[in-house]
């Protein structure tokens, strides 16, 4: 994943002639409009493609609006309570501070000569003019800008009950969405002496619904919590909120917001299946080089002990490595794994090459799946991101390097080219290749990751032939088999996820 400046990320804004149907908008905190496709979001941030170059991007929630912040948090259920949350406009404030950008959301209430004044929850802030860089309006929640005394003078003024008790049956469902059940109560009292109502059920039925909050103070407090973690959004936090979850059923079992728990356990287990199952993705295919390293650290690895490594023990090894770093059970893990396409982060493919030890698969492995003329061409034409790039790159460096050293050694060899085994091959070849090797064959054969393209490329000694030509003891040229290839004139490479 790239991580650039903020301002690089505006240069997307400039594409937006050309995006397609499916780019999906997000506002930058400069106002800017970054378009994208959002793959996902946590407690963190976004992570976005982008349409002019297909690589990926984290933005964390600073680098956006608050508009658009709060937008993309309900979208993937990260805003609290989104069905019943109340949103206000206010004034997104944007100043310099020691240097350092600060952002401030409230309400102006005055302009002096000097400062802006942003009152926020009941408490008035100067900005100097000075160090002011933007204000926009935006859509926040209640509480993030005004008291709960604020929002009722607000209200009220607004809706103007007078004697209609409908009206006083609307003031009170938003004062209850903000948590002033006090207030709320006494507006649905007063509904009920108006008595012209033409819902008078909904009176009794907000009554007893207020009655029930009110009685489980407590209750409520800890299912803000166990919101608070799922917004958060971050292993720790979904550890502790299941927790919670738990603690939650321990001491109050007859709750009476057993409906409004039941809701949000819910939409809690939600969010950390799918945060886990974005991150268990990530661990396991990180994890597949981390254990690779480590068994090529044994000198005494022969290949063929490589291969029964990748097919049986391997992957107990990368569980276990993620048992201990996300302290998760193994059979969660293997769960959460077993459903990463479900997510598009769990789907995300990444390169693997057999590299100079594609010959060792023989001709027919090597060219599984593959339409060598058309692949290759594919290949050529195919855009990835930076960060795939840059590993192709790595395997085509390797691949010269192998190439030279086998050519010293052919060369060198006072009796000419001996026929190579592939014990022989694994033995003198460095370790950048032999664990690119393993990884490549654990990714293939191992069991558990999807290969979704595979090509092949010539072979950089004989160009695809299988032989190169050389001369003979009495001076005429010679076909000998190529030492790079073995004749299989290959190089495999493929992507998996």
């Amino acid at each position: 994943m790239i991580r650039v400046s903020l301002c690089a990320l505006v240069l997307g804004w400039f594409a937006w002639p050309l995006a397609t149907a499916t780019a999906q908008s997000v506002q930058l905190a400069d106002g800017r409009v970054l378009l994208a496709d959002v793959e996902t979001a946590d407690g963190q941030g976004l992570r976005v493609k982008r349409l002019d170059n297909g690589g990926m991007l984290d933005l964390r929630w600073d680098h956006l609006s608050a508009a658009s912040a709060l937008t993309w948090k309900r979208k993937f259920n990260l805003a609290g309570d989104t069905q019943d949350e109340l949103t206000v406009r206010a004034d997104e404030v944007e100043y310099l501070l020691n240097g350092s950008k600060q952002t401030m959301i409230g309400r102006i209430v005055d302009k002096t000569s000097e400062h802006l004044v942003v009152q926020v929850k009941g408490e008035q802030r100067r900005v100097p003019h000075a160090n002011l860089r933007a204000v926009r309006k935006v859509d926040v929640p209640v509480a993030q800008v005004l008291t709960k005394d604020e929002f009722y003078a607000e209200r009220l003024q607004l809706m103007q009950p007078g004697a209609e008790a409908d009206k006083h049956m609307l003031l009170a469902d938003d004062l209850f969405k903000v948590r002033d059940y006090d207030r709320a109560t006494e507006h649905v009292q007063k509904a009920k002496e108006l008595g012209n109502s033409k819902n008078p059920p909904q009176i009794d039925a907000m009554l007893a619904k207020l009655q029930r909050f009110k009685e489980a103070e407590k209750e409520l407090k800890l299912l803000a919590e166990i919101q608070a973690a799922r917004s958060r959004g971050q292993l720790l936090d979904f550890e502790k909120g299941g927790k919670l979850v738990l603690q939650f059923e321990k001491d109050f079992p007859q709750t009476k917001l057993k409906a409004e728990f039941e809701t949000e356990k819910k939409r809690f287990a939600d969010a950390r299946k799918h945060y886990l199952t974005m991150q268990v993705a990530e661990q396991w295919r990180r994890s597949i080089q981390i254990v690779c390293e480590k068994a090529i650290a044994d000198a005494s690895l022969t290949l063929q002990a490589a291969k029964d490594y990748a097919q049986n023990k391997m992957t107990d090894d990368i569980v276990a490595r993620l048992v201990t770093t996300m302290k998760l059970d193994a059979t969660e893990i293997k769960a959460l794994w077993a459903a990463r396409s479900t997510t598009v982060v769990g789907k995300r493919t990444e390169h693997f090459s057999y590299m100079v030890g594609s010959w060792v698969l023989g001709a027919a492995a090597i060219l599984k799946g593959t339409e060598t003329g058309k692949a290759i061409d594919k290949q050529k034409g195919e855009k990835e991101p930076a960060a795939g790039n840059r590993e192709e790159e790595r395997f085509a460096k390797l691949l010269r390097q192998a190439l030279d050293r086998r050519r010293q050694a052919v060369q060198g060899a006072a009796e000419g080219p001996k026929e190579q085994t592939d014990e022989d091959w694994w033995r003198q070849a460095e370790r950048a290749e032999r664990i690119g090797w393993l990884r490549a064959f654990y990714a293939e054969s191992g069991g558990q990751l999807v290969v979704t393209f595979a090509s092949v490329s010539a072979c950089i000694s004989c160009y695809g032939e299988g032989t190169v030509l050389s001369i003979g003891g009495d001076g005429k040229p010679v076909n000998d088999k190529c030492f790079l290839c073995q004749d299989t004139k290959w190089i495999r490479s493929f992507k998996a996820y």
